[in-house]
């Protein structure tokens, strides 16, 4: 491993989520509520989905599961109203994806020109389709992708009008912690992540974020400036140094991220530009994403319609262990039939400009009957061919364990496979005690040494950025679900 030094050193069924926010909407709404004026809404939905292949870690290919949304809105007069939405979901093959969630719980009092909202609640930043970089207030449902979904936050907002201007300004506490598959879940790594025992870098303000967005319309443009301060929604990674049950440990760090979003209307062109500017994470970068957006209007003479999306992304960061994308071009088109069923097709291609991989993505919905929803979603993964042989580096990391101790000859090679990644200085000084541990002669003694070839080559995959694809090329699925609303 290369290790220089600048600013930084370089060599989900979980508990319903509650905060004290919660309980203070609650308060504040007791004993004014009408039980005539509440409605009730919301769906149940069974899911299969099926992978062609075995995974590399996994034979299972059927996953069937279901959820229910529950959604709740009473009137408390004519400035309050309090909101509810509960999500469940069920998986019959990965634990790790069962979760009870509350998606939102929310008092709302409004005024003549401002807001106030407190409890758990979405918001939505952003402008683009594909590549969304600015929207990190609530924390993604991973476990629901390709769907957007994302898991309730706890909150305090207070929106206002200045002029023609909105003004929002955010509270948060808490972060919602970032879900990864089970042991017997699809589309992971080949070493697992321990979703129990997350790192936290409070910082100053310990547990509490803060977050502001000034909207405005400036030469027929609409433009967004925003800063949050809090904790990172998409963690890093670190391995927990235990050969016998190895996993990945995510890291989550108090950051700054100031945030510009532009769209401006060109005749029947949408163009769209979102920019992110991130310091406190373990280096400074940026990243950039937009495009535009195009709709063609009666296809053929047909009542249908075409709408196209062609957006792009770039991050400045040599190392990203959070996304897939960085240096990604993605095109993607939505065919609305505008029938009876309310059909809609989308297809959706994003390749990588650095390394030769790409995914596509399918789906197809329509309605049927008063009350039903059929969905069909297909992702399909192609990797690129530079990848690893485990013939060129399992020997020499059954040499390494073999060694009695570690000849400091092999601990430098081993540590150079790795190149120049990005660790904080906490985690710098834990590599060096590390490698100590790998030169004292009764270190290999306490460690299942069978085993050890294969996690260290699984960690060098995973540090290396044009493996990400080559780690989930045999997870392509293609899911079904059916939606009954009420």
């Amino acid at each position: 491993m290369k290790i220089t030094k600048s600013k930084w050193y370089r060599p989900e069924v979980p508990a319903v989520h509650s905060s004290s926010l919660i309980a203070c909407a609650l308060i504040a709404c007791s004993g004014t509520a009408s039980a005539d004026s509440a409605e009730w809404s919301g769906w149940v939905n069974a899911q299969t989905r099926y992978y062609p292949q075995t995974g590399e870690s996994v034979d299972e290919t059927v996953y069937p599961a279901a959820a229910v949304q529950l959604e709740y809105s009473q009137a408390l007069g004519e400035s309050d109203q309090l909101t509810g939405s509960v999500f469940v979901r069920g998986d019959s093959v990965d634990d790790e994806r069962n979760l009870a969630d509350i998606r939102e719980l929310l008092w709302l009092h409004s005024g003549e020109a401002y807001q106030f909202r407190a409890g758990v609640g979405q918001v939505s930043w952003g402008v683009n389709e594909l590549f969304k970089v600015t929207d990190l207030i609530n924390q993604k449902d991973r476990s629901e992708l390709p769907f957007q979904r994302k898991l309730g936050q706890p909150l305090a907002s207070l929106s206002f009008y200045v002029g023609e201007d909105l003004i929002e300004l955010y509270t948060m506490h808490d972060v919602r912690t970032a879900w990864y598959p089970g042991e017997d879940g699809r589309l992971r790594y080949p070493i697992l992540v321990d979703n129990d025992n997350e790192v936290y870098d409070w910082g100053k303000t310990n547990r509490w974020d803060f977050a502001g967005r000034w909207k405005t319309r400036l030469w027929d443009m609409d433009l967004a400036l925003s800063h949050f301060y809090g904790m990172t929604r998409d963690p890093y990674f670190i391995f927990n140094y235990d050969f016998n049950n190895p996993y990945l440990i995510p890291v989550y760090e108090k950051v700054n991220q100031s945030s510009v979003e532009w769209q401006y209307a060109w005749n029947d062109l949408l163009l769209k530009a979102e920019y992110t500017y991130q310091t406190g994470s373990l280096e400074q970068f940026e990243s950039a994403a937009g495009g535009f957006e195009y709709t063609f209007g009666s296809v053929f003479g047909s009542a249908m319609d075409v709408t196209w999306y062609v957006e792009g992304i770039w991050d400045s960061r040599d190392h990203i262990y959070s996304t897939l994308l960085d240096h990604d071009v993605g095109v993607a088109a939505r065919l609305a039939l505008n029938d009876t069923r309310d059909s809609n097709l989308i297809l959706g291609v994003v390749a990588d400009t650095e390394y030769d991989e790409m995914f596509g993505t399918l789906f197809w919905t329509n309605t049927f009957g008063e009350s039903w929803t059929l969905n069909l979603t297909g992702q399909y993964f192609m990797a690129n061919d530079d990848r690893y042989d485990p013939r060129d580096y399992i020997p020499f990391f059954e040499q390494l364990v073999q060694e009695n101790p570690a000849s400091p000859e092999s601990v430098d090679y081993l540590l150079s496979l790795l190149g120049d990644v990005t660790i904080s200085k906490p985690q710098y000084d834990r590599v060096l005690e590390f490698v100590e541990q790998l030169q004292q002669p009764d270190y290999w003694s306490t460690v299942d040494v069978a085993s050890v070839p294969q996690t260290m080559f699984d960690l060098l995959r995973i540090s290396d950025n044009s493996q990400k694809m080559n780690l989930i090329e045999r997870d392509s699925y293609v899911q079904v679900d059916v939606y009954y609303h009420f």
